[in-house]
Formats: C-alpha cells, structure tokens, sequence
C-alpha cells in the first residue's frame, strides 16, 4: 500500500482569505475532477505511474491530496485502507458523514471526517469511482479552522465533480 502512497497536496491557501476573495472553479481534463478553490493556487500534476497521479501545491493551513488512478475502480475498502495509509490518520479516527451513487460523475462515494487529535488536524476525505478511475480527494486542516469555517469547506465538497 505504501508504494502507492502518494499524497498529493493541493493546499487552497487560508480559508479566512479565501473566503473573503471569491474561490472559482478549477477543472483537471487529465484527471478528470472539478472542484472550487482559493485564487492564486499554484499547480503542479505529477503521473506516478500505473494509473496513478494526482495535483499537487502547497499553501497555508490548507491541504487537498487529489490521488487519482486512472483506469481502475477501487472498492471502498481499498480507497479507505489507501486513504488512511496516505493521510497517516488511524482507521478508528475516520467517520463516514456522508455516502451515494450515481451524482455528480461519481459512480459511488463516500464521505469522511477523520481526526487526528495528536497534530490538532482534521481531514475531510472524499472516496470514490467515476467514469476514468478511483479518487481519492482530501482536504486536511487545522481542527479550529475547519469548526470555524465548515460552511466553506462544505461549499467545497458540494462542488468536487468526475467527469
């Protein structure tokens, strides 16, 4: 599990910046997601190799790990033991808030919380397959900034699309 442990960072930057500036759509053809971000993200795609690949930048307190595997349609429980590989946040500390099918783009999903109380931090971690391959999308932040912010972080989560 750990060679395919790319945790790709897409940081969107201060969500009180961000939500004071007006976030905008980003759309990845090569991986084929879309989602809201902050202005001024700085990108970086990265092919890993075996259908794997992701974006990556980094910024503020804010992380997003975009890890796509184009081709391949995972079950939940490899997104999941992959997702908590990659996120070092223990599987008891994940809590599935949310689930679905068939929107979106997405074939199936499912949605976590997962804290980890030793680094203050919290990611919120969407795991699913849509019509090119597996994802794998987390946004990791400190526990204060996503209590004090859920209302953006939830304006995220309704905007990530497959296509």
């Amino acid at each position: 599990m750990r060679r395919f442990a790319m945790l790709v960072l897409l940081v969107l930057g201060c969500a009180a910046s961000a939500s004071a500036q007006g976030w905008s759509v980003f759309k990845s053809d090569r991986f084929g997601f879309a989602m809201l971000v902050a202005p001024g993200t700085q990108w970086q795609a990265r092919d890993t190799g075996q259908g794997w690949g992701g974006i990556h930048a980094t910024k503020g307190v804010l992380e997003f790990a975009g890890i796509v595997r184009l081709g391949y349609r995972g079950t939940p429980r490899e997104l999941e033991e992959f997702a908590v590989a990659a996120t070092q946040i223990p599987g008891p500390a994940w809590k599935k808030v949310d689930s679905g099918r068939n929107a979106n783009g997405f074939n199936w999903w499912e949605t976590f919380e997962a804290r980890n109380n030793s680094r203050n931090r919290v990611a919120f971690a969407v795991l699913g397959t849509g019509r090119k391959g597996s994802y794998i999308l987390v946004l990791e932040t400190s526990q204060d900034d996503f209590a004090a912010h859920r209302d953006l972080y939830n304006q995220w989560y309704r905007s990530l699309t497959l296509y």
